[in-house]
């Protein structure tokens, strides 16, 4: 197929163009599993010796194709299923097709979680296979099954996830895998910043959970704390028992602040001494910060762009940054600059005027927006890309079937 496409000719703008064509293939043929889906995705049982069980699958064919479909199990109990077949077909007027396993469980399986997958996969007709060589693989999709065996006595498994900014939500999931029921559980969670100092000490509610049961703890922290990384672990006690769980959660923005931007003892003609005022929010030492400044003319040309050397700034802590400008060449007026701080992955961008005298530099308009490095306008510039790119797609596909037409005749 490729070969074909570059019989288009040494055009580069055609070669640029077949090249998107390659890239766009290989990436859609990633998405080639959405034309085939299996519901329910997972099916969870409790194991008892003996268990029979039939389970239900519907095989959904939402592209409304022809499809040959092998069925098979894989896992460690696939001596354990039986398939009410293993090969199905299905014509492109069928949306969807069910089928049953059987699931027979004999003898006695170790304590915890046990899985097997029943697989559904696309087998290629000969006509077809040639065009798969060129894409990738075949179709596949997998139901999964969790047998869990309980634990003699008490076992409890918990999960601990932490949402919102301010308050922040810790909630606990549990699951009695044990066999007997546990009368009373609960959980301290202690929180600790990157320097491992404990800030808040939270508890939350308390529960009882029937053997094979599922239910959640929470707790709530209304911050009071700086904006960083913590650490939290939450010590699971249940009837004398403990288990711990943690989880690293963010407070607040990854932020450095400019607070003022100011000029001293300036005489027009000589070097601008400029002081940023600058606070790190984050409850850690930024390292290697620096601010750059561009100045531009009424006419939008740069004409000076400036740098500070860099700076270490703890946590907490406000800084001046220093840089300066020479204005030997420069003439009283107006002018537009941009500020941006440079520290870890972010950018902090302030756009400013300068009103410029004899003596004094009057900075107007201090505000910023934060962005991630790569990230910003950038997006928008993307998306033409890809508006323009696919215009090409189309125009060459469409160039290239009126040349083939013209080939044949």
């Amino acid at each position: 197929m490729f070969q074909e496409l570059f019989l288009l000719g040494d055009n580069p703008m055609d070669k640029f163009t077949v090249i998107f064509i390659s890239l766009i293939i290989l990436l859609a043929s990633s998405s080639f599993t959405a034309a085939l889906g299996i519901t329910p995705g997972m099916t969870t049982l409790e194991f008892s010796p003996g268990q029979e069980k039939t389970i239900s699958f519907t095989i959904i064919n939402s592209e409304h194709k022809d499809l040959r479909l092998q069925i098979y199990s894989q896992g460690e109990l696939n001596q354990s299923v039986v398939l009410s077949t293993e090969q199905i077909n299905m014509s492109s007027s069928q949306e969807e097709q069910t089928f049953q396993a059987i699931l027979k469980l004999t003898g006695n399986l170790s304590p915890g979680k046990h899985t097997l997958g029943i697989v559904v996969m696309e087998q290629a007709t000969p006509a077809a296979r040639g065009a798969q060589a060129s894409i990738g693989a075949q179709l596949a999709v997998m139901h999964q099954v969790v047998i869990n065996v309980p634990y003699p006595g008490k076992y409890l498994e918990g999960n601990l996830q932490i949402t919102g900014d301010n308050p922040k939500n810790f909630v606990i999931s549990l699951n009695n895998l044990g066999r007997a029921n546990i009368n009373k559980v609960s959980s301290s969670i202690l929180i600790y910043n990157s320097s491992g100092d404990n800030v808040k000490n939270l508890t939350t509610n308390e529960i009882s959970l029937k053997s094979g049961e599922q239910n959640e703890i929470t707790a709530q922290w209304n911050v009071d704390a700086l904006d960083g990384n913590y650490l939290a672990k939450a010590v699971l006690d249940y009837d004398n028992q403990e288990v711990l769980l943690q989880a690293n959660f963010d407070v607040g923005q990854f932020l450095l602040e400019l607070q003022q931007l100011f000029v001293k003892d300036f005489t027009l003609g000589g070097i601008a001494k400029f002081n940023l005022v600058v606070q790190n929010r984050w409850s850690q030492t930024l390292n290697d910060v620096y601010a750059e400044m561009n100045v531009y003319n009424n006419n939008i040309e740069e004409i000076a762009s400036e740098k500070s050397a860099t700076y270490n700034i703890p946590s907490g802590l406000q800084t001046t940054i220093n840089y300066y400008w020479d204005t030997a060449n420069v003439s009283p007026g107006q002018y537009n600059a941009s500020v941006i701080l440079h520290y870890g992955d972010k950018n902090t961008q302030s756009n400013i005027g300068l009103n410029v005298g004899q003596n004094s530099i009057d900075v107007t308009g201090l505000g910023y927006v934060i962005s991630s490095q790569g990230t910003g306008s950038g997006s928008n510039v993307n998306m033409t890309l890809v508006i323009i790119i696919g215009f090409l797609v189309l125009l060459n596909v469409a160039w290239f079937l009126i040349f083939r037409r013209k080939k044949k005749q």
